[in-house]
């Protein structure tokens, strides 16, 4: 499965997947191929986790925050769903937003202080909805 086969709907549950290791990385964002998440992670592959952004006038993006589990740096490369479809993370001039991952796994570094598992599934908690319901009914790659 590619990045852009990922449906709404598993965005709003808060899965995960994992990168394929022979997924051409050099390819657009959108293109790299995707697993199911296994039930641990190595500190040295790539998670895909599902997301939200939330900007400040209130409006929910869906988003897939892609980076390598064991590294401390926070965020990662990001996919967010746009009239209807994914793309690579673009400019949004200069709006100010939060954004959350659903699902943290507890073996990734990033997540601490400010943005500690429990700050992240709660942002997403509150938020998602506002995804779900916009997106009910859709079909694939819009659910």
């Amino acid at each position: 499965m590619r990045i852009r086969d990922v449906e709404l709907r598993d965005v709003v549950v808060g899965r995960n997947w994992r990168l394929q290791s022979d997924s051409d990385v050099g390819a657009n964002m959108i293109d790299w191929e995707i697993e199911d998440a296994p039930p641990q992670f190595r500190p040295d592959e790539t998670v895909v986790y599902a997301g939200v952004t939330v900007f400040e006038d209130g409006e929910v993006r869906p988003i897939l925050v892609i980076r390598e589990v064991g590294t401390n740096d926070w965020w990662g490369d990001t996919c967010e769903f746009v009239e209807r479809a994914w793309r690579e993370l673009g400019p949004e001039n200069g709006r100010q937003s939060e954004s959350y991952v659903a699902s943290p796994l507890p073996n990734d570094p990033s997540f601490v202080g400010a943005y500690s598992p429990e700050t992240q599934r709660s942002g997403f908690v509150r938020w998602v909805n506002r995804v779900a319901s916009a997106r009910r009914g859709m079909g694939r790659g819009s659910t």
